[in-house]
């Protein structure tokens, strides 16, 4: 987008808008199928609420002032839930055709009740600091009329008696959309078993039953209520018989969305695909070949949201990589082709002094295709801020195109060149 700025002349920001998708689902070329959004509205909402017409004032400002200073932008769709198929997109159709058909994203989640109206979890995705534990115990306890605190938690497979599928894992931001969902999925069909064994003791219409405060009372009369850990507890002591035991659930989920690749490889890699919209104002100093993030806004659409903590914290991590990425991390040989940055010693991996400002925006338009509506957002901005900073960088300098890192050796060099 900003070489065709560059090269014809428009606006950055409108070459974007011209092909932006409008209508929703939309099917891609190679077969993807974008579930849901509005990018368009998404970019409105961050330029007004981001700021963009101070920036471009303070640009302007900076410019009169002989500065160099420019904005940069960045739109990306992101990925969520692989389709298990696309692997072998490697086969030839006659070879998947001898191998059968391969596709989905299936997820496994099985909540518990114990003989003392405990309740646990399993989840199928194994965190590494992301929070799935935290997401996992408030759904539930929403559910369930309980506090966070009070659901525990199990985020580790063990195959040999835990519900897992061929997809389980940690991986292509799945957590949200696909395990959450059935966790979602198996703690309501077990509040729906407990409903039947509340109504049945406090003598009212399953319809009327609320769980909240720890109890499950009748709305109409909240007074006519029992402890949660009773009727929880219920099927463990005085089973009825009359029904399946409301002890456990276990729910394996997949998007319907996905299926194998045809006789072209034409695949939907994905089930969900989120949005983001960045941009940000750069100065670049001149003598020492510095580049200054002065603004940075990054929004984004992944559907429903979780746990706002937990989202803002997955946007500050890939940020911070991506910050990296853009200006300091660079892989460097020797001109006899030895590897010279093999240590932290000389590979400058950013620290938290080095990361400037960051504004989180949102804009929440659930997925039709997840039983929460949350789509992925871990990788947003691992993508989206290089190629905004080197944006930004590109207008300040007047070029078509810049390359990644942007070290202060090579922003001298383009600086030289630009003055010749």
């Amino acid at each position: 987008m900003q070489r065709i700025a560059a090269t014809l002349g428009p606006d950055p920001l409108e070459v974007i808008r011209c092909n932006l998708v409008e209508a929703f689902p939309h099917r891609c070329p190679a077969g993807a199928v974008l579930d849901s959004g509005d990018y368009r509205a998404a970019v409105d909402v961050a330029s007004e609420r981001g700021g963009l017409a101070q920036l471009r004032h303070r640009r302007d400002e900076a410019r009169s002032e002989g500065r160099l200073y420019g904005i940069g932008f960045a739109a990306v769709v992101e990925p969520a839930i692989s389709n298990m198929g696309y692997i072998t997109t490697v086969l030839s159709p006659e070879e998947r055709d001898q191998a059968g058909p391969k596709s989905g994203a299936q997820a496994a989640a099985t909540v518990s009740l114990d003989p003392l109206g405990g309740v646990s979890v399993a989840i199928d995705s194994v965190p590494q600091g992301q929070g799935h534990c935290t997401a996992t115990a408030q759904i539930v306890a929403d559910i369930f009329g309980l506090t966070p605190e009070a659901i525990r938690v199990e985020a580790a497979i063990d195959t040999g008696k835990d519900a897992w599928s061929i997809a389980a894992g940690n991986h292509s931001s799945r957590f949200a959309g696909a395990t959450a969902g059935a966790v979602y999925l198996a703690a309501t069909r077990l509040k729906n078993r407990l409903t039947g064994i509340a109504a049945a003791q406090l003598n009212a219409g399953p319809e009327d039953l609320v769980f909240a405060g720890g109890c499950v009372f009748a709305a109409t009369n909240p007074e006519n209520s029992l402890s949660f850990a009773r009727v929880a507890a219920t099927d463990h002591w005085a089973p009825a018989g009359s029904q399946e035991p409301a002890f456990r659930e276990t729910v394996f989920w997949s998007p319907s969305v996905l299926g194998a690749p045809n006789a072209a490889d034409e695949v939907n890699g994905s089930a969900v695909y989120s949005f983001a919209f960045d941009f940000c104002g750069v100065e670049i100093d001149g003598d020492t070949g510095m580049v200054r993030v002065d603004k940075y806004v990054s929004l984004h659409d992944a559907g429903r949201v979780l746990n706002p903590a937990l989202f803002d914290g997955q946007v500050r991590g890939g940020f911070a990589m991506a910050v990296g990425a853009a200006l300091y991390e660079q892989l460097a040989y020797a001109e006899d082709g030895g590897f010279i940055s093999g240590s932290l010693l000389d590979y400058a991996l950013s620290t938290a002094s080095m990361i400037p400002e960051l504004e989180i925006l949102h804009q929440e338009i659930p997925s039709p295709v997840t039983p929460l509506g949350a789509k992925g957002v871990a990788e947003g901005n691992s993508m989206s801020t290089p190629v905004c900073i080197a944006n930004a960088v590109a207008d300040a300098l007047g070029v078509a195109e810049v390359s990644l890192p942007l070290t202060p050796e090579r922003l001298l060099e383009m600086v030289r060149r630009r003055g010749q």
